[in-house]
């Protein structure tokens, strides 16, 4: 019996000691690690709730989430070592891949449609459109490349045949609006619901190009993604986490879009019912047709001469490995 208590003792320990070394070895390698965004906007709501409902604790990090003044500069951020990883649009992500910065677009499933183009009551359609004052986040951001995309296919040419000016956030953009100082502008959930309250005109939504499309992905530097693999698990795991509650809780999912993004109810909850289901945890990319949408537009405004390969910018790892490390 003696001898029995010893050797179950010692299996004890031994089990022990290799929980204790699976968990070191999958212990997130740096804790503590900022998340830039290229705004604050209602979209981003999987990342509010991971921050808000502690998924980012549960996973052993300390996580600051930062919004940029858009995308351009949340990839000069990236450069300069400012945040450890990025959630934006792809084509932003695109611009610190082709100028050798070391970045990799890592997981997706932000794969909604959701702009659309408001103009003020005297155009009634895009054709109306020209010498009209469009509004764009900042030049080289999502916002800029879907407007000169969405005139070049309509015989409008976005140097020529009307004004394209950096607003900023679609807030002040729609103030802009208000005042006069802006025709034509570019939105998203919520604001794209204030425009047509307001007695705006939609002549033209995304929907009409795509029916999926790269809204925002999630990038990086190679060396953080090398040197910190489990941290960037322990981070996208809060993620999942993020994006099945709010999918199953729209009640507090609108509660933060109102504190943290600063909007009405009735525009949050419109919000959240035009793109919840457009959101995927397993981080997948757009559909074939989607992306074709996506690098045509690329081509067609004159971003790009080809669709690049995917090795150029994506590094699947995480995305094939899903089943792997996903939350339970």
């Amino acid at each position: 019996m003696m001898n029995f208590m010893k050797t179950l003792g010692a299996a004890i320990a031994a089990l022990g000691l290799a929980m204790g070394l699976a968990h070191a070895q999958n212990a997130p390698e740096k804790t503590d690690i900022t998340i830039g965004l290229p705004v604050t906007t209602s979209t981003f709501i999987p990342l509010y709730l991971a921050d808000e409902e502690g998924y980012f604790e549960e996973e052993g990090l300390k996580v600051e989430i930062v919004a940029f003044n858009g995308g351009t500069d949340l990839v000069r951020g990236m450069v300069a070592g400012a945040v450890d990883g990025g959630v934006g649009a792809l084509s932003e992500a695109l611009v610190g891949v082709d100028t050798g910065q070391g970045i990799k677009v890592f997981y997706a499933g932000f794969n909604m449609t959701v702009f659309d183009w408001y103009a003020v009551p005297e155009i009634k359609s895009l054709a109306d459109a020209k010498g009209a004052r469009f509004g764009v986040t900042r030049f080289g951001s999502s916002t800029d490349y879907l407007t000169r995309y969405a005139l070049t296919i309509h015989d409008i040419d976005p140097d020529k045949d009307v004004q394209i000016i950096q607003g900023g956030g679609s807030a002040p953009r729609l103030a802009a609006m208000d005042a006069g100082q802006l025709d034509v502008n570019i939105f998203a959930t919520p604001e794209k619901f204030m425009a047509a309250d307001r007695g705006y005109n939609l002549i033209m939504s995304q929907k009409d190009i795509a029916e999926d499309y790269p809204f925002h992905v999630f990038y990086a530097k190679e060396d953080f993604l090398q040197s910190s693999p489990n941290t960037v698990k322990a981070l996208l795991r809060a993620f999942v986490k993020g994006v099945r509650f709010a999918k199953s809780n729209k009640e507090r999912a609108v509660e933060v879009l109102i504190d943290r993004v600063g909007f009405e109810e009735e525009y949050a909850s419109r919000g959240y019912d035009d793109f919840i289901e457009g959101i995927y945890e397993d981080g997948r990319l757009p559909s074939e047709a989607g992306m074709k949408a996506f690098w045509d537009m690329g081509i067609q405004s004159g971003t790009y001469t080809e669709a690049w390969p995917l090795e150029r910018y994506w590094d699947p790892t995480y995305v094939d490995s899903f089943d792997e490390w996903k939350p339970d």
